[in-house]
């Protein structure tokens, strides 16, 4: 049929078809640049440092077992340098063992490095930002600050959204809603499975992670990916007991003071004031004297926080806490088994039980031992029993905030 609009509407009726078309196309355009993930240029920089250049490659082998190490005072340093057009938004660093203060230093019009950001390094992973249009800058010791830098991984980011796993930690919590104790660096979802992805990740609670076990550096930051991958935002705290084994509790006190545990447990109470406390099974899951340890602690300690005549330095620091709420994995009264199947928008759908099992991945060292996050079987990590409450006895409605919202 022939076209019976005269020209000036088809050019008008043309006019507004672009339009529309341009007001749609538009803000996904703005998002996609909004959105735009930051990419890791650190393998395309070239590192200059005053001494150790041998070791420079171990900063990009994403090795935790393997680090570089400066000079002591105003040697302490790595200059960066990005290719030309390139610019650089932020560094990520993360730490063998120590933590350690530091800077970020550009060049002034005279060529003397001026300090643009800096830490008191209070985290074994940290990022710092760069002024915008940065291609040259260094990483170096702060005013005053002498020691040598060890540094397992640097990571160097253009600009844009970051990817996810680049840690931005919160300090430890000043009020936790839920503590969990363990002994080692992979039992926090080992035999805990959904609890943190759930309540940090899906639902924003306050998770305190306290570890009583060090172990080695590179396994404290194989912690961090994990709890980081669930959703813990708020920095774990570590205690100062060796990594023994023992099958059982007289055993592990053997190795380890009873009454320094007991101490050291009561003064974390105190301090994160928790609303629920979980730790590990009676039995220590599979027998493990350090997780009896922790379950046995957990139980003097429950009582001793709220007593102001036990250790009366941490009472003045923090006050005493009475837990409205005490959970032990496995116990076998009053039990609970938790959900751990349901989707998580937080995570993409993904479950509280797959969230774990992707988190133990973190925990590199460990992935050729026979241990699994098992939602079944005598460590089944949905299996929990209520030890204590001033808040009532629970319905079975699989919520360890049960009477506490």
């Amino acid at each position: 049929m022939k076209n019976t609009l005269p020209s000036r509407f088809r050019s008008r009726l043309l006019c507004l078809l672009l339009a529309a078309l341009f007001c749609c196309a538009f803000p996904a355009v703005r998002a996609q640049a909004e959105e735009a993930a930051a990419a890791d240029l650190t393998s395309r920089c070239t590192l200059k440092v005053a001494s150790g250049k041998n070791s420079l490659k171990k900063l990009k082998d994403r090795d935790y077992k393997t680090y570089w190490s400066s000079p002591g005072g105003a040697k302490a340093w790595i200059e960066v340098t990005l290719p030309k057009q390139e610019t650089a938004s932020g560094v990520w660093l993360q730490w063998y063992d120590r933590n350690h203060p530091w800077a970020l230093q550009v060049q002034d019009a005279s060529g003397a490095w001026t300090e643009t950001e800096h830490t008191e390094g209070a985290y074994l992973s940290e990022y710092l930002p760069l002024p915008e249009g940065t291609n040259h800058f260094r990483i170096a010791n702060p005013e005053k600050e002498t020691s040598r830098m060890r540094i397992t991984e640097l990571h160097i980011y253009s600009s844009g959204t970051l990817p996810a796993e680049v840690q931005q930690w919160e300090s430890p919590a000043a009020k936790a809603d839920l503590m969990l104790l363990a002994a080692h660096p992979d039992d926090e979802v080992l035999w805990f499975g959904g609890a943190l992805p759930v309540y940090a990740g899906e639902r924003g609670k306050v998770c305190q992670v306290c570890m009583v076990v060090p172990t080695m550096p590179y396994r404290r930051l194989e912690l961090l990916d994990c709890l980081w991958t669930c959703g813990v935002r708020n920095y774990p705290v570590w205690g100062k007991f060796s990594d023994k084994f023992s099958a059982t509790l007289k055993k592990q006190y053997t190795y380890w003071n009873r009454n320094r545990l007991y101490k050291q447990v009561t003064e974390w109470i105190r301090r994160f004031h928790p609303d629920v406390l979980l730790t590990h099974a009676i039995n220590g899951e599979y027998g493990h004297g350090a997780h009896r340890a922790c379950a046995d602690a957990v139980q003097y300690a429950l009582r001793y926080a709220a007593d102001s005549e036990k250790w009366p330095d941490s009472v003045r620091e923090h006050g005493t806490w009475d837990v409205p709420k005490c959970y032990l994995h496995l116990y076998g009264q009053n039990q609970v088994t938790m959900d751990w199947s349901v989707p998580l928008d937080a995570f993409g759908g993904k479950t509280g039980v797959e969230v774990a099992r992707e988190a133990f991945r973190c925990h590199v060292s460990q992935q050729k031992t026979d241990y699994r996050v098992e939602d079944f079987g005598s460590c089944d990590c949905r299996l929990f029993g209520l030890y204590r409450s001033l808040v009532g006895e629970d319905t079975g409605a699989g919520d360890f905030f049960e009477n506490l919202e």
